[in-house]
């Protein structure tokens, strides 16, 4: 059955998004086709969807969760877990999107600080002078070296904690796949469901 996206979805495409899905819902347009053409009228159910990225195919897997339809006329419901997913207009299972990433930045960051601290790892070690002895290789420094290479040694630990912190935003800011409103999609269902329609509080039925 033919339905149109009433919102649009930023869907990650990371190793986590299976276990944290984004909800998608959609209204079918139009009566869903059942086989031997035959007909039934859904216009204006909403179908509610768990949906995540894939990279791989630059789309957004749709898994169906529930249909939803309310009868004005007669005051019932339908509320009914469903299984299916969505088919883009290319007839192909999923739906097509735009792959966008914002860890440029981020990575960007993380490069420059994890350079500044390996020059002051460096810069740290080239002050006092050392000494090889029976205990092992002695370090001394003067008032002044001691005052220099704490100043290295400090940007050094600092300038790390930069480095994980821009790595974790970036991985946080992982690829997506852009799905905007309003797109039109074929709903198809999986399994066969026997629509259980309720009365409502106030029904005639």
């Amino acid at each position: 059955m033919k339905a149109r996206l009433l919102t649009g979805i930023d869907a990650l495409a990371s190793r986590d998004a299976t276990s944290n899905p984004e909800p998608l819902i959609a209204r079918v347009q139009a009566p869903a086709v059942l086989p031997n053409d035959v007909k039934a009228n859904l216009s204006g159910c909403f179908v509610i969807g768990n949906a995540t990225g894939s990279l791989a195919k630059e789309r957004v897997e749709v898994q169906l969760v529930s249909l939803s339809c309310v009868d004005f006329d007669e005051r019932s419901v339908v509320d009914q877990p469903i299984k299916g997913f969505f088919v883009d207009t290319d007839g192909k299972k999923g739906l097509s999107g735009r792959v966008v990433t914002r860890a440029g930045a981020a990575l960007a960051r993380s490069f420059i600080t994890g350079t500044i601290s390996g020059m002051s790892q460096s810069v740290e070690n080239t002050f006092g002078d050392t000494s090889v002895s029976p205990l092992g290789t002695v370090r001394s420094l003067d008032a002044g070296d001691a005052a220099k290479s704490g100043i290295a040694g400090g940007l050094s630990k600092s300038s790390d904690k930069l480095t994980d912190f821009y790595l974790d935003l970036a991985r946080q800011a992982g690829p997506i796949v852009e799905v905007g409103a309003a797109k039109d999609v074929v709903v198809v269902i999986q399994e066969g469901v026997a629509l259980e329609i309720k009365p409502t509080a106030g029904s005639k039925f």
